[in-house]
């Protein structure tokens, strides 16, 4: 089975590499749309591969913003672009979200994402939350949507360091507490937030903001003006994508991770922390996050203004433990992950072939 991973995001996440190598025990072999052609990119990039199913990851990458006089076009056009890719192969999506991150109030973003979902002959989730929050959002079968595990992105990483070592390449100090935040700086990941009530509240913690600045330009700029004059915020921004050498050894040197997104549907990085035992505070209101709770190292909070400190308080009074998350890392292997999926490829297949969907130009080319 020829299965194409529709855009190629395996620079600065893991997810789809691990995913595609996890899948070629169960007889599919992936590949990646690494083009964008202009004009119906989604169509005509899968037109080439002619793959057996095509399995969109994030939709917006074929209506990209760019900041120029196209951008709407790219948002109306991808209603053909998606029908047509659909009507000559079946698509299944992975909803990691449920709408692209700082795009959700755009004009015709809501309609693109709902297009997408209700033509997908399968949709996987990664939560129970989730898995009803899609079924609501765009009125889709309770039978088409598929829940399986984000996958143990801890896993080509190895264990942790020892913490001290781990300090000593970063030069951190060896007695503070060190809360980690991680990953890409935008928006949406609410850093600003927790960078503004460190500096309101002059806590005696070491806040450190880690990650690549190169896609959002004018929030980083915001959180460098917000940290001025306070020694325990340390920005450490750069260009480019935090490599997994260089994120286990920040790992192995915090003693607690923070994401206070302001929305997600499933975060990576706060599965990675499950996986290395690293506590982790998290807000009740990203409910569709899964990390098999209750657990010792998830702390959920309300808000920064009411019960953060308190939860914060605990998470750094709770030893990391990687041990202690073996568990967690055993229910969401790479290999549990490509079995669902593999199944689920199966079913759709089977029910193309019975209607008909699967017979299409691009078969016929191929034959030719």
């Amino acid at each position: 089975m020829r299965v194409l991973f529709a855009p190629d995001y395996r620079v600065g996440n893991p997810y789809q590499t691990l995913l595609a190598d996890a899948l070629g025990q169960y007889g599919v072999k992936v590949s990646f749309l690494s083009d964008y052609h202009r004009g119906l990119p989604l169509f005509r990039g899968a037109g080439r591969s002619v793959p057996d199913i095509v399995h969109v990851h994030w939709p917006e990458t074929y209506f990209q913003r760019q900041g120029d006089l196209w951008d709407s076009l790219r948002v109306a056009r991808y209603l053909l672009d998606c029908w047509l890719t659909a009507h000559y192969r079946p698509i299944v999506l992975t909803a990691h979200d449920l709408l692209p991150h700082d795009r959700s109030d755009e004009s015709g973003i809501f309609r693109n994402v709902r297009y997408t979902a209700q033509s997908a002959k399968a949709i996987f989730v990664h939560s129970d939350v989730a898995r009803q929050r899609m079924r609501e959002a765009f009125s889709l079968s309770d039978n088409a949507i598929h829940s399986i595990p984000l996958g143990d992105h801890s896993v080509t990483m190895g264990a942790p360091l020892p913490r001290d070592q781990a300090r000593i390449q970063l030069r951190l100090p060896l007695d503070d507490k060190v809360c980690l935040v991680f990953g890409p700086v935008r928006p949406y990941k609410g850093s600003d937030e927790l960078v503004r009530f460190w500096a309101e509240n002059d806590l005696p913690y070491r806040l450190v903001v880690v990650g690549s600045s190169n896609l959002s330009k004018a929030f980083a700029s915001g959180l460098y003006e917000l940290a001025q004059g306070h020694n325990m915020i340390d920005l450490r921004l750069f260009d480019g994508w935090l490599d997994d050498a260089v994120l286990r050894v920040w790992l192995s040197a915090s003693d607690c991770s923070i994401f206070n997104y302001r929305e997600i549907f499933t975060s990576g990085a706060a599965a990675l922390a499950r996986s290395y035992g690293l506590p982790l505070l998290i807000p009740h209101r990203l409910a569709s996050v899964d990390l098999d709770e209750p657990h010792p190292h998830v702390f959920r909070f309300d808000t920064l203004e009411t019960d953060f400190r308190v939860q914060l308080d605990r998470a750094l009074a709770t030893p990391s433990d990687y041990e202690l998350a073996d568990e967690w890392r055993q229910k969401t292997t790479w290999e549990r992950v490509a079995e669902i999926t593999a199944s689920v490829y199966r079913d759709v297949m089977r029910a193309a072939s019975s209607t008909g969907t699967a017979i299409g130009p691009w078969y016929r080319r191929q034959e030719s």
